[in-house]
């Protein structure tokens, strides 16, 4: 299995528990690689923090792409909305908006791009095993 490369899609709602139904598919999907519970675990961290984004700011359609290997994986979340996402600095006090600071903290690597089939916009994030 170790170049075995798995990529899989899964769409999904506006509604929240989609944020555990995300996880719940990383994890399925990873299982079969093999990969170490440190590297699923930051990328369900990560994964967590652009689903709840997209959940709460996106538009619907939303659709998580996985590419993975037994070295790497590649997560990205694809949503209709026209605005991008704000790594603007956070209040110590405040509630929210610390998500794409944890995702440039334990991500390998991360981006927003405009959605390549659609109006919407793509974030991307990479973890290495």
């Amino acid at each position: 299995m170790v170049n075995e490369r798995v990529t899989e899609d899964l769409d999904l709602t506006t509604d929240p528990r989609s944020i555990r139904v995300a996880r719940g598919f990383l994890a399925s999907v990873t299982r079969s690689l093999d990969l170490p519970d440190d590297t699923v675990s930051v990328a369900e961290l990560a994964l967590s923090e652009i689903v709840t984004n997209a959940v709460v700011h996106g538009e619907p359609p939303i659709r998580l792409h996985v590419d993975a290997t037994a070295s790497h994986l590649e997560i990205s979340v694809t949503d209709a909305g026209p605005a991008r996402p704000r790594s603007d600095e956070t209040r110590l006090d405040a509630t929210g908006g610390r998500g794409l600071a944890i995702v440039a903290a334990v991500a390998g690597a991360w981006g927003c791009d405009p959605d390549p089939d659609g109006p919407g916009k793509r974030i991307w994030f990479t973890v290495s095993a």
